[in-house]
């Protein structure tokens, strides 16, 4: 027999592929990235440094300075620590504490704006300028200026920072929120003693001593009461701001010679009591236990 032209069954419909993808992926994937790296730089450089830093001087403590860079990727200033060994060794010539000023030296001119606009100052790895402490000058804090004194700068590693905060710590230890501008947290009240005027004062308006914020524990309290019993007990009314009128109970006047009486007046008032003298009820006990040695004590 011939083979029939028709035949014997029909094919079978093949399934139509799926819209959706499977939950598993169909192959384990590679050990091996798909590509290799690109060999373009990324549009804004990092200020980090790409790898390990060198035992360049400038790197050792990490505050690093800005160098001229003048590469086939583009020109700038960067602070990675990467500079030229002969950039390293001579840094008053080569090296600046901010980016601005190494721009300007180097790059001056219509270059000027291509080299700060490498690293934008809103950029979260980047530091365009150092701190120093401003010896030269008002002496109350760090600048950030580039104008520091050619001898930091020869020895930047000691006396540049890489933040306000840094230099201030280091310098001004003593007054330090008021050279970085920050805002203390105070954690035993706004209460502090003010003994610049020679009184007896306590105070809240918010201009207490660096040195008593770092012991509040001692120096602050939460109130105003507290604050006078604890740095001005011997003279708590003038602290709190009241007039005292006496307890009219009786102490001893070692000036007089005799007890008189704790009040404000013609005698046998002797005037308000100080904190520290001992009262007594009558006159007879304080004669008898302030001075025996006078029998005319309770007759004055």
């Amino acid at each position: 027999d011939l083979p029939s032209d028709v035949p014997s069954q029909s094919p079978s419909e093949s399934a139509q592929p799926s819209d959706q993808p499977s939950d598993q992926p169909s192959e384990t994937p590679s050990d091996v990235p798909s590509d290799q790296p690109s060999d373009e730089p990324s549009s804004t450089p990092s200020c980090s440094p790409s790898s390990a830093p060198t035992e360049s001087p400038s790197t050792k403590y990490g505050v690093n300075l800005f160098y001229p860079e003048w590469t086939s990727s583009g020109i700038g200033c960067r602070n990675d620590g990467d500079e030229p060994d002969y950039m390293a060794v001579n840094p008053t010539e080569w090296l600046s504490s901010t980016m601005q000023a190494c721009c300007k030296k180097y790059f001056d001119g219509y270059m000027y704006d291509d080299c700060m606009g490498r690293y934008p100052p809103d950029h979260d790895d980047c530091n365009v300028m150092l701190y120093y402490p401003d010896w030269n000058g008002s002496n109350q804090g760090c600048l950030d200026d580039g104008k520091e004194p050619y001898y930091m700068l020869s020895n930047h590693q000691y006396f540049l920072s890489n933040s306000i905060e840094e230099c201030c710590e280091k310098f001004y230890d003593w007054d330090f929120f008021e050279c970085s501008g920050t805002t203390p947290v105070l954690t035993h009240g706004e209460f502090y003693p003010d003994w610049s005027g020679g009184g007896s004062t306590c105070l809240a308006d918010g201009k207490i001593p660096d040195y008593m914020i770092s012991n509040q524990n001692w120096y602050l309290s939460t109130t105003l009461e507290k604050c006078c019993d604890r740095h001005f007990y011997w003279n708590i009314n003038e602290c709190l701001g009241t007039t005292s009128v006496g307890s009219n109970d009786w102490y001893v006047s070692y000036e007089d010679v005799k007890c008189v009486q704790d009040c404000s007046g013609a005698e046998p008032c002797g005037g308000v009591a100080e904190p520290w003298d001992k009262l007594y009820s009558t006159k007879e006990k304080c004669c008898k236990e302030k001075l025996p040695w006078v029998p005319k004590c309770r007759f004055n």
